[in-house]
Formats: C-alpha cells, sequence, structure tokens
C-alpha cells in the first residue's frame, strides 16, 4: 500500500475514534423537578370590605423556589400573611415557580367605594360613670347627619333609647342615656362565697337605630363592649403547665434553654417568654395550653377546655433578640383544636431577624361561646441556626375593657 493509501486510512480511524470520544462525553441532560409547586391555600379575608378598610391575605405553597404575587406586592416567602387596604377592587394572583414550571392561583377583594356628601355617624367610646351610660358618637361623613335615634343594649336585649341632634362633618359629641340607670351586679355567687364569680356583661350602643339617615356607610354604626373584669388568658404564667412537644418529642419542664431538642423560658424581668424549636432543619416546637385545676384525688393538675368569650383576642409581640441573625427565620402560630380533635391554625406569620417585634393579633370572634384548646407554635424556616424565638406578653384578653 502506497504512502497516500496509508494516510487515508489513518486519518478516517482517527475521526472515527474522535466522534466516538464525544458522544461518549455528552453532558447529561438536565433534571427537572417531578411536579409542579402546589399551592396548598391562597386567601384574602374579608373579600368584601369598604374603601379605607383592611383585608387580610394569607398563603401557603410548598415545592417553589419562588413565590411572587401580583399586583403591588412582588416576591415572598412559601407562607405568610400581610394585611391591605386596597383603594378599590383588585384580584391578587399568587405564582409560584420551580424548575418543572408554574403554579397560579387568585383571590378577589371586593372594596365598596365611600360615597361621597353623606353623613356617616359612628360610636367610638361607651363608659359608666356612677350608674349613668355615657358614649360618644361623631359625624365622620361629608355632609351635615340630620336628628336620628341611638340605641343602647345589654346582653342582646334593648334597654334604652337616646335622641341625638344635628351633627356637622367631623362633629364629636358625648351623650348619656338618660332615662336608664345602670344596675346590673358585676360579681355572682359562687359554689365558694369566698371566692366571687365576675360577671361580663356584652353592651352595645348602636347610632342612626331607626335607619332615618341615608349614609355613606351603614356597616360601623354598632360599637360592642365586654363591661366587667372581663376574661384574660395570660400563656406567660400558665406555660408551665402547658404540654410541650418538639419535633424530638416530649419535652418536660423545666427546661434547659440550650437544648437541642427544643426549649422553653423566661427571660427574666421581662414579659417574655422564648420558644426555641428542635435544633434540626424545619425543627418546630409547640405548646398546648387549656383550662387547668388542681385534681384532689390525683393531687395533680388537670387540663381541661377553655371558655372563649365573645370579643376575645390573642395578642402578642413576636422576634428574635437584638443583634441574632437567623439564616431563615422561623413561622410563627396560633392554633385550637375543632370540634373533631383536628389542630387548626390561624394565620401563620413568617418572622425574620430584622430587630423588631411584629405585632401577632388574632380575631378569635369565630370561637365566641365555645370550648377549646389552644397551641403556640414556631417552626424554622429552614436552618435550624438561631431560631428562639421571643413571644412579649402572649395573652387572651377580651376587647373593650
Amino acid at each position: 500500500m502506497n504512502t497516500q493509501k496509508w494516510f487515508l486510512v489513518f486519518t478516517a480511524v482517527s475521526l472515527v475514534a474522535i466522534i466516538g470520544s464525544a458522544v461518549g462525553c455528552a453532558a447529561p441532560a438536565p433534571v427537572t423537578p417531578v411536579a409542579k409547586p402546589t399551592i396548598n391555600s391562597f386567601a384574602a379575608g374579608p373579600t368584601t370590605i369598604n374603601q379605607g378598610q383592611q383585608t387580610v391575605l394569607s398563603w401557603d405553597v410548598s415545592g417553589a423556589t419562588t413565590v411572587t404575587i401580583q399586583p403591588d406586592i412582588g416576591k415572598q416567602g412559601s407562607t405568610g400573611s400581610l394585611t391591605l387596604t386596597p383603594n378599590a377592587t383588585v384580584t391578587y394572583t399568587l405564582t409560584a415557580d420551580n424548575d418543572a414550571g408554574s403554579t397560579t392561583s387568585s383571590t378577589t377583594v371586593n372594596v365598596t367605594p365611600v360615597v361621597a356628601g353623606k353623613p356617616d355617624l359612628v360610636i367610638t367610646d361607651a363608659f359608666l360613670q356612677a350608674t349613668q351610660v355615657y358614649y360618644k358618637i361623631q359625624n365622620q361623613g361629608s355632609a351635615v347627619a340630620p336628628p336620628s335615634t341611638t340605641y343602647f343594649y345589654v346582653n342582646g336585649q334593648k334597654e334604652s333609647s337616646n335622641f341625638v341632634d344635628s351633627l356637622a362633618p367631623g362633629e364629636e359629641r358625648t351623650q348619656r342615656f338618660s332615662n336608664f340607670e345602670w344596675l346590673y351586679p358585676f360579681l355572682g355567687i359562687h359554689e365558694n362565697p369566698q371566692l366571687p364569680n365576675v360577671i361580663t356583661y356584652n353592651v352595645e350602643v348602636c347610632a342612626n337605630a331607626e335607619n332615618p339617615i341615608a349614609e355613606s356607610n351603614t356597616g360601623n354604626d354598632c360599637l360592642l363592649q365586654a363591661w366587667g373584669e372581663g376574661f384574660t388568658y395570660d400563656f406567660m404564667k400558665q406555660a408551665y403547665l402547658a404540654k410541650w412537644t418538639s419535633s424530638a418529642g416530649k419535652l418536660l419542664w423545666p427546661m434547659a434553654a440550650q437544648s437541642k431538642t427544643g426549649a422553653v423560658y423566661f427571660i427574666s424581668y421581662s414579659p417574655i417568654m422564648v420558644l426555641c424549636p428542635e435544633q434540626v432543619n424545619n425543627g418546630w416546637i409547640i405548646g398546648k395550653y387549656g383550662a387547668y385545676f388542681f385534681n384532689a384525688e390525683s393531687h395533680a393538675a388537670e387540663i381541661r377546655d377553655i371558655n372563649v368569650p365573645t370579643l376575645a383576642q390573642f395578642t402578642s409581640k413576636v422576634g428574635f433578640a437584638p443583634g441574632v441573625q437567623s439564616p431563615d427565620g422561623v413561622t410563627v402560630s396560633l392554633g385550637y383544636y375543632d370540634e373533631m380533635g383536628s389542630l387548626i391554625f390561624f394565620n401563620k406569620m413568617p418572622v425574620m431577624s430584622d430587630g423588631q417585634m411584629h405585632d401577632y393579633n388574632v380575631d378569635l370572634s369565630s370561637l365566641a361561646g365555645k370550648q377549646t384548646q389552644f397551641v403556640l407554635m414556631v417552626q424554622a424556616n429552614g436552618s435550624p441556626q438561631n431560631t428562639c424565638v421571643r413571644w412579649q406578653e402572649p395573652k387572651i384578653t377580651q376587647q373593650g375593657h
């Protein structure tokens, strides 16, 4: 075989080797997630408001790398809630993305415009002086309010009425139910005479009760208050009796502040309780609270359901200690057990280490008259580093006291 033929054979073999090598070293195809993100919940409440009122937008998403809410909100965490005051009817759309694609969900808040050129009567306060019932009435509208009538109710029973003369726009006046005398007792008879029962009355004062006035907003005519010593449930005072559990299992009181399995402890000389989840990724801690009593036969504290009063609300401030840096933050929530024994959480609030104590308030009016037990929950949003969160004065109280 001459030199030229040998050169051609060598060249062909080399090309085959190069092509085979290139095919064998091809980069693997990118791996995509099995499924698109899941939007577990996305809702606003209430969905119908008057202009100037607020609504709470809350969401819970799984499997997303980014979560965006439009209009005008932008990127958010996988779980959270926002208090908003839209000026007009708006549809919020949540888009959850990952490498497999995107999932969307929408919710609409209907906003009723405040009608200009009409009065708007509001009861701003009600109070007792000796046996006389006083109240404050204000015209928040943009037109003069003609004469009207105000009604006074105790536990749903009408007790008195009062004439109100014309009110100019912005004018507030203090008036008295002159034909009524408060003679209701605030203490009742207890099974043990040395421990008197506190009695609470649901008091309601309603402006424009006979509806002769065309108002711009008739949904704010009444003020409801609870009169009496009232109901208070202090989560700090009951913490040593609560049943504490973390993702590591049951926790016993007292607990070491640095325990890796989770802990609850107090800040000395301060109304602050600290909840620490188990120190693992997405670790959590839950405290179950109820009404405690001493069982004389077992010589132990036992738990039963709490009777939730009307106008009850949970209030607290939540945040990290000053200077603490938590990479992913935590999520906090108040929960309760329904009639079937299922644990139901109210709005879950994400907390980041921004140096601030944030209000976490829950309206418990939906539970009025019911019996239940409550839970406090803290869960790490990923990293277990620096996930201990402070709860300042966590309490259930009655509005109007």
